[in-house]
């Protein structure tokens, strides 16, 4: 099956003309037969944009649960693995919860000063926090700073934000405009 709208496009063109050619069809029977190959176009196009959003949405998901995942040490059985959860959860709700009454600048400062703190003392679980903290908030700032010793999770972000940006083009009005002029060219009205 092709994925390229303009491969089925021309795909669909030159199954058209082949009809038209036929010197033994009337007209209906040809407009019938172009309605049909067109259909089959379309039914194709739709399969390969819907697996199409599907692979950008299983990138974009993947991606971030990279992002946010929790690197265990090796043989680590179930038990630590638990342990280690709980830790990094209560890391996470301390930073989470002590912006609750700040206003934003505040809030940022707080964060600036919790991951100097977390960098001081060597203290990962709280740095992860408020890397992950700062991330959900959208304070890059604090973010990138957190990012700029850590080469393996700037890597995630970047893959993060491509896969978002590639799924955001997709619903944008380029994306919308190129389904609109596909789906057009697909259809039966445009075979004339």
């Amino acid at each position: 099956m092709a994925t390229d709208p303009v491969e089925i496009i021309n795909r669909r063109n030159v199954e058209v003309e082949k009809i038209r050619a036929y010197p033994d069809l009337t007209e209906e029977a040809k407009e019938r037969r172009i309605a049909e190959v067109s259909e089959r176009a379309q039914a194709e196009y739709a399969e390969a944009r819907e697996a199409a959003a599907r692979e950008i949405r299983e990138r974009v998901e993947k991606a971030e649960k990279a992002l946010f995942e929790i690197p265990y040490p090796k043989h680590t059985d179930d038990v630590e693995k638990a342990q280690i959860r709980a830790l990094r959860r209560g890391a996470y709700d301390g930073v989470y919860h002590s912006l609750y009454f700040l206003e934003p600048e505040e809030a940022r400062e707080e964060l600036d000063r919790l991951l100097m703190r977390a960098e001081r003392t060597g203290d990962v679980e709280l740095a992860d926090a408020v890397y992950h903290v700062a991330t959900e908030r959208g304070e890059r700032s604090v973010a990138d700073a957190y990012l700029q010793r850590r080469p393996n999770q700037k890597r995630r972000w970047e893959e993060f934000v491509a896969a978002s940006q590639e799924a955001a083009q997709s619903r944008g009005i380029e994306g919308i405009v190129a389904h609109n002029l596909t789906e057009r060219a697909l259809s039966s009205e445009a075979s004339g």
